[in-house]
């Protein structure tokens, strides 16, 4: 399976590849995208580059992923949205969870880019993918993500705390819910 182009009313969600890896290094490099990714900050050029191609990765490995948000206006990229296993990286939630999420340009906030966006690989994980939930995570201080996660129809559950002591608050979504709100 390899993951497809999204198209919504105003953007097109399209698969990560090598040639968004400028604008990925560009966006990670930002502070305001990264003050609540991760507790680093903005992404060194070679972080940026290791990530992007740990993307590219998972994209092959499990046919979905990372895609690039488009305008579909400007052409402009807006950042990302992303589908993925949750991973190892907190000790209190399955690895198997999948998670969805974004991250936007600041010159982008504030315009409903990422709900539409996450509308749309949320769908794609029930429709498409067939999975029976999934999860999101955000900061504490970053309420705006959490708000996302509610227009998304998602519930806040808990909050939990990765590995390196980092917070988040953790949403999830299951598919009798999702089915719900169609």
């Amino acid at each position: 399976m390899s993951a497809n182009v999204i198209e919504t009313e105003r953007l097109l969600l399209e698969p990560l590849d090598g040639s968004r890896l400028e604008e990925f290094v560009a966006l990670t490099a930002h502070p305001d995208t990264m003050r609540y990714w991760w507790p680093g900050g903005p992404f060194s050029r070679d972080v940026a580059e290791q990530n992007f191609a740990a993307s590219l990765v998972r994209l092959r490995e499990y046919g979905f992923g990372r895609r690039w948000i488009v305008a579909k206006e400007e052409g402009a990229g807006l950042g990302f949205t992303d589908t993925k296993l949750f991973g190892e990286s907190c000790k209190d939630v399955s690895p198997d969870e999948v998670e969805i999420g974004w991250m936007i340009t600041p010159s982008a906030w504030g315009r409903g880019y990422a709900t539409e966006a996450g509308r749309a690989v949320r769908d794609e994980a029930f429709a498409e993918l067939g999975h029976e939930g999934i999860v999101a995570v955000h900061h504490p201080e970053n309420p705006a993500s959490g708000r996302i996660m509610e227009k998304l129809g998602m519930a806040f559950e808990r909050d939990i705390v990765d590995r390196q002591s980092w917070p988040y608050r953790l949403y999830r979504l299951t598919r009798t819910q999702w089915t719900t709100l169609r």
